[in-house]
């Protein structure tokens, strides 16, 4: 069988969905297809460069004409595979073909529906004025789309499959992203804290700083690219917190290796895959009791599940970094039901229920 995974990723930045998309053409030897990518970042995921890509050669715009033209191509290409697996609602709009498929969600998309709300709240009132009736009929052809043409549908968490119930009125099978745990190794603590992602609103890390402003103690280092507008954070963090760039895999599992422990403060999170990176590591993991967080992280033998608070999240970190190293076992058992291998046999299964 012949099968293509299709996504509206660039492959530009690095990322949780890269890494997946990459480990799903690997479990299945399918190949990928994208508008562009770039060869740097798909050879981080995939040194051996093992996983095919194809590219269609487009390279999509900003938001919202990303979006538009993105759906566009994906409905005008055509190809030639027996089956193929849609990771997002560009993707998607290929299926206006009736070819045996499998829609696997990262999440409907959050400015459309759980996140609207906050989407608009930043918006000028001019700007509000083309987004409400725009987003309004963005939501109606999601859900029209959907309901008419997509047949399976398969996401990252339960969490996420929650959403799919609320938004399309439908049921997901469960698909956990995986985690290599055989990659990562546990070093004794080097007396930081870690925290691992793209700095933005989304992932709140704000809180983060002024919980170690509250701990000047404590080491904080935040790995991650800072979009626009989060330059006066990092300029106005405290001493012990530390902004930096990682230059490879390699470097990041050392961090992990090292850190006392990890913390975590997105959004009501998909799923986050860092965390259980981090229990892989045999580090424990203080997060936000929200999302994905919530599968993941076992509050107690893993670490902590806290209210997003700064103080809150001080006390977890207090805590748990006393016995940083007592974590260890629980940690790694944990992260060894996310391993690839059974995301692997797992994702095999799904697609033949599919087919079936």
């Amino acid at each position: 069988m012949k099968a293509g995974i299709l996504s509206g990723s660039d492959f530009s930045v690095t990322g949780g969905a890269e890494r997946l998309i990459v480990d799903l053409a690997r479990a299945l030897g399918a190949e990928v297809v994208v508008p562009s990518f770039s060869e740097d970042i798909v050879s981080r995921y995939d040194p051996g460069r093992t996983v095919p890509f194809r590219s269609l050669d487009c390279t999509l715009p900003a938001e919202p004409l990303r979006q538009v033209i993105g759906m566009r191509l994906f409905r005008k290409i055509s190809l030639d595979y027996d089956f193929v697996i849609c990771i997002d609602d560009m993707a998607v709009r290929y299926l206006a073909r009736h070819v045996p498929h499998l829609y696997y969600m990262l999440t409907p998309r959050r400015a459309l529906y759980d996140m609207y709300y906050y989407f608009l709240a930043e918006r000028s009132l001019p700007e509000k004025a083309v987004y409400v009736p725009g987003l309004a009929l963005a939501r109606y052809m999601d859900r029209r789309f959907v309901r008419k043409h997509v047949r399976n549908i398969a996401c990252i968490s339960h969490t996420v499959r929650n959403r799919i119930q609320k938004v399309y009125q439908r049921d997901a099978r469960v698909l956990y992203p995986p985690v290599h745990a055989d990659r990562f190794s546990w070093e004794p603590p080097e007396g930081y804290w870690l925290s691992l992602g793209r700095v933005d609103k989304w992932k709140r890390v704000e809180l983060q700083v002024e919980a170690f402003r509250m701990m000047p103690e404590k080491r904080l280092v935040v790995v991650g690219r800072v979009y626009p507008g989060y330059e006066q954070l990092v300029r106005n963090a405290p001493e012990n917190v530390e902004f930096k760039h990682v230059q490879g895999e390699e470097e990041m599992r050392t961090l992990y290796s090292r850190c006392e422990g990890f913390i975590t403060t997105a959004i009501d999170e998909d799923f986050g895959i860092t965390p259980v990176e981090a229990m892989a590591s045999g580090k424990p993991v203080v997060a936000v009791r929200e999302g994905g967080y919530q599968e993941t992280v076992l509050d107690g033998p893993c670490g902590r599940l806290v209210a997003p608070v700064p103080r809150e999240i001080c006390t977890a970190v207090r805590e748990v970094g006393e016995r940083s190293c007592d974590f260890r076992d629980a940690c790694q058992r944990r992260a060894a039901l996310f391993d690839y291998p059974v995301f692997a046999a797992r994702a095999r299964e799904l697609i033949r229920e599919c087919i079936e």
